[in-house]
Order: structure tokens, then sequence, then C-alpha cells
């Protein structure tokens, strides 16, 4: 999860989370109440985001 935070406060770049590693958190934190689904919702937007941008610079 600190991980997760530091991609959000900008401190680790989208690029370096491992997306086995979202997959397996997701996996685990599956109530959308939790604290930890939410952050994992956010740093996964985050990540998804910068591949979209990343992406769209080649097209």
């Amino acid at each position: 999860m600190q991980q997760l935070q530091a991609v959000i406060q900008g401190q680790l770049p989208p690029q370096q989370v491992d997306l086995q590693h979202l997959l397996h958190l997701a996996e685990q934190h599956t109530q959308p109440a939790s604290s930890e689904y939410k952050l994992l919702e956010l740093a996964i937007n985050i990540v998804l985001a910068s591949y979209l941008d990343q992406a769209l610079e080649h097209l």
C-alpha cells in the first residue's frame, strides 16, 4: 500500500508499479467501502491514465 500512496503523491512514476501486483491487491480488497479499496482504485486510475497518455503519444 505504501507504493500506491507514493504513486498517488507523485513520488513514484506510475510505470514503475507492477501490474500483476495491482491485480493481486484488487483480488484481496473487494469491499468498495474500505479505505484500501479506495486507495487501490485511485492508484489504478493513475497508472491506467499514464499508460493511455503514453499510447496517445504514439498515435
